[in-house]
């Protein structure tokens, strides 16, 4: 298992500046309000004095797959449309097991009791911010795997599509989740909020990025390709 933990800098604020200005309908160069970058400020500073981010990645292969399933050695990911893409892939497949986490102490930083505002600004930097600690775990992974040969698909996290939400289980399984800072609370939601947990193929070929491809769900708000034809459609 590879873990990771690191310090944000401040190129890494500049980017979630901009990631949460635009989430906040203030991009594209857009007038700021002084409240709103008041607030942004001071969640920025926040995020920057406590957070570290952490995460770890397990990449095992896959053991088995039946029509609506992949088993392997840490549990099994029930869902149909992610064996899909299993299938479409060429030579021996593995799964990227990863989670990666802000930590407690940003949350505790703007508690329920603080202005809806104030809630609305931590909030959207933390989403923003915790989608860039994946990110950055992704490429660490890729990084290993692409001298191999090997292609990866894009992150796939259980409570979207047709992977229950207690796929969380299978994720705990094959990482030391504590280690990294994370539990799951009884209803399998992770705990600190601002944590990613996902899923990925890796193969010789893997043709299609994601189960969005071949999904024909076309109003789903997490839809991240478009539809794409296959000879199996």
């Amino acid at each position: 298992m590879c873990a990771l933990e690191r310090e944000l800098s401040a190129r890494a604020i500049g980017e979630l500046r901009d990631k949460a200005l635009d989430q906040l309908g203030c991009g594209a160069g857009a007038a700021v309000d002084p409240v709103v970058r008041a607030a942004l400020d001071e969640a920025l500073d926040v995020a920057a004095k406590v957070v570290r981010p952490t995460g770890a990645y397990r990449i095992l292969p896959v053991l088995e797959t039946t029509a609506r399933s992949v088993r392997t050695e840490a549990g099994t990911i029930h869902s149909a449309l992610f064996t899909r893409l299993v299938a479409m892939c060429g030579g021996d497949c593995s799964i990227v097991f990863m989670i990666s986490t802000l930590g407690e102490e940003f949350e505790r930083s703007c508690g329920p009791a603080e202005p809806l505002f104030r809630q609305l600004v931590f909030d959207t930097v933390g989403s923003e911010l915790a989608e860039m600690v994946a990110d950055g775990l992704e490429a660490d992974w890729r990084a290993e795997l692409d001298p191999l040969g090997l292609q990866c698909s894009g992150r796939f996290s259980p409570g979207y599509c047709d992977w229950a939400l207690e796929g969380q289980g299978v994720i705990a399984a094959a990482l030391d989740v504590a280690r990294v800072g994370v539990r799951l609370n009884s209803h399998f939601v992770m705990i600190p909020r601002k944590s990613v947990s996902a899923v990925a193929v890796a193969a010789r070929e893997v043709p299609a990025p994601a189960p969005c491809v071949f999904c024909a769900r076309d109003n789903c708000s997490s839809r991240r390709w478009p539809l794409r034809k296959t000879t199996r459609d």
